[in-house]
């Protein structure tokens, strides 16, 4: 009878062995789930949505970006603020970096960051995309600064996000002005790709 209590009780000790080791299990893959989330959450979120001030014009700021390299540094600086890479996005080739809302002067605002910078092993030059809010910057506007605008690009009727381009060539590289179907008397983004 002794051995008897004795083998159910081993095996008792057993069931709850072995209950605590899935148990155990679960509770590491939790764990580690959690963990990866709140890396992810800083990687990817440690910014608020909270607007950026700055005290510059839409011109002020084509002149800071093209006065400058295209580098992280520098763009955050002009930018006011601190790049957050996207790293869901970044690849072999180039690194992708967003930031928060500006409000510039005038009324304007930038509500929408896209840096791209190459990967040191890739040979190329970056890329920053700029959507462009707020007060309506119209093309008679934008051909008073650049009077040599050039038709690089037009919709083609699948989309109101499609832009008529007007692209400005210089020693610097290029400025492109994009003004989308959805509002077309407006500015909707600029695009900055120096030559190197």
């Amino acid at each position: 009878m002794e051995n008897g209590m004795t083998t159910n009780i081993c095996r008792g000790v057993k069931n709850i062995a072995s209950l605590n080791d899935r148990l155990l299990k679960k509770l590491l893959l939790l764990l580690l789930a959690m963990v990866a989330t709140a890396c992810q959450s800083s990687t990817y979120a440690s910014k608020d949505n909270t607007m950026i001030q700055l005290n510059l014009s839409v011109w002020q700021l084509i002149e800071d970006v093209q006065a400058t390299r295209m580098a992280l540094p520098d763009i955050e600086k002009i930018l006011g603020q601190t790049l957050v890479e996207q790293t869901q996005k970044s690849n072999n080739y180039f690194k992708f970096y967003s930031g928060q809302p500006v409000a510039l002067a005038a009324g304007a605002t930038i509500a929408k960051i896209d840096l791209r910078l190459p990967q040191p092993t890739h040979n190329a030059t970056g890329m920053l995309v700029l959507d462009i809010g707020g007060e309506c910057i119209t093309v008679e506007q934008v051909n008073q600064i650049f009077p040599n605008l050039t038709i690089t690009g037009m919709p083609r009727g699948t989309s109101l996000e499609e832009a008529t381009t007007l692209t400005d060539k210089t020693t610097w590289g290029e400025i492109r002005f994009g003004f989308q179907q959805k509002r077309p008397d407006c500015l909707g983004y600029l695009v900055f790709e120096p030559n190197n």
